[in-house]
């Protein structure tokens, strides 16, 4: 379980545990299920006088309720210029954990994935992505982080109030979270111009993460329209065929167009690479069919691949740019946004 910001403002940050409706829905099940086998324990005493066994019901119901009703904080005080860890148990800090200033020398950011071998062999498993903050510090400590977006706001808060210097881990290398910390050996990676990533126009760079590259996209995204397309004719002429009256035919051409245009939609969307362009001193970043963003380039820190995954990164957030690009494409990226970061 990691941590989320809950709160944020100019002095301080809130991290905890818990939050959300999945983590509200999972509370609630496991107090529930507490609250029942509790219950049996009391009535079980109430009907039989069985001492032992209420007992063994009553820690049993403990065992589910009490994790539901733990949360754990983090709070980062610029103010104090500390940094206060608790736990706490229906409400009631028990332990409580404090850091200053100056006994964090770094924090480090690392990512990392879970499930790539069953996800291999079951297309419907998901790879799941963990990100961690690392205090080193006296004592030093870890958090787990809800998403890297959750990482780098975190730690980007820290560097602007805080002396502590920052670090990112590419690879099981550490790297100094800054334009040229992130380089590869502390040198230029050259473009490769291949299918993946090119120069496509002026100041202009395109990625796909297909294998085939932009073309391999494209032909799958026609596929799939061209199997919708089929489909939905093959359903309507059989409907027609066997005078299925139930549904009014012009009802079934509309659903019949909608699946088509939402599977259209999709597979167009997801074949459209990202492109980076660089346009009067701002990064405009187009990962999507309609989405497009700008960000200054005074505003614009890099690209790094972390848990597989190619971030940019800036001081008001990150932007992902693709999935599972070997990290020398991101070395090429980020050195290729160098020329333009001042």
């Amino acid at each position: 379980m990691g941590y989320k910001i809950c709160k944020q403002t100019d002095e301080r940050i809130v991290l905890q545990t818990t939050g959300g409706i999945v983590d509200f829905i999972f509370g609630a099940v496991m107090a529930a299920i507490g609250a029942v086998i509790m219950s049996l324990g009391w009535f079980n005493y109430q009907d039989t006088g069985e001492i032992i066994m209420s007992l063994v019901f009553l820690l049993l119901g403990s065992c589910f309720l009490i994790p539901a009703l733990r949360r754990n904080r983090v709070i980062v005080d610029v103010t104090n210029k500390q940094f206060v860890k608790t736990k706490s148990w229906f409400g009631i800090t028990t332990n409580k954990e404090i850091i200053t200033n100056n006994g964090l020398s770094l924090l480090e950011m690392s990512g990392a994935t879970s499930g790539e071998v069953n996800a291999l062999f079951d297309n419907q498993k998901q790879v799941s992505h963990h990100y961690r903050l690392k205090f080193y510090s006296y004592p030093e400590w870890n958090l787990s982080m809800r998403g890297f977006s959750t990482m780098l706001d975190v730690a980007l808060f820290i560097e602007q109030h805080f002396d502590a210097d920052l670090a990112m881990v590419v690879q099981h290398k550490r790297h100094k979270f800054s334009t040229k910390g992130l380089l590869q050996n502390h040198q230029k990676t050259p473009l490769p111009n291949d299918s993946i990533v090119k120069e496509t126009g002026f100041q202009q760079l395109t990625i796909s993460a297909a294998k085939g590259g932009v073309i391999g996209q494209w032909i799958v995204a026609i596929s799939i329209i061209t199997w919708a397309v089929l489909t939905s004719v093959f359903l309507l002429y059989l409907s027609e065929m066997e005078g299925f009256t139930y549904i009014p035919f012009a009802v079934q051409q509309l659903i019949a167009f909608i699946i088509v245009s939402g599977l259209s939609y999709i597979s167009i969307n997801s074949s459209v690479s990202t492109r980076l362009k660089i346009d009067h001193g701002n990064l405009i970043v187009k990962t999507s069919l309609f989405g497009t963003r700008k960000y200054p380039l005074s505003e614009v820190i890099g690209v790094v691949n972390v848990a597989k995954i190619t971030y940019l990164i800036t001081r008001k957030g990150s932007e992902q740019l693709a999935y599972k690009i070997p990290t020398k494409y991101s070395y090429a990226i980020h050195s290729w946004l160098m020329s333009f970061i001042k």
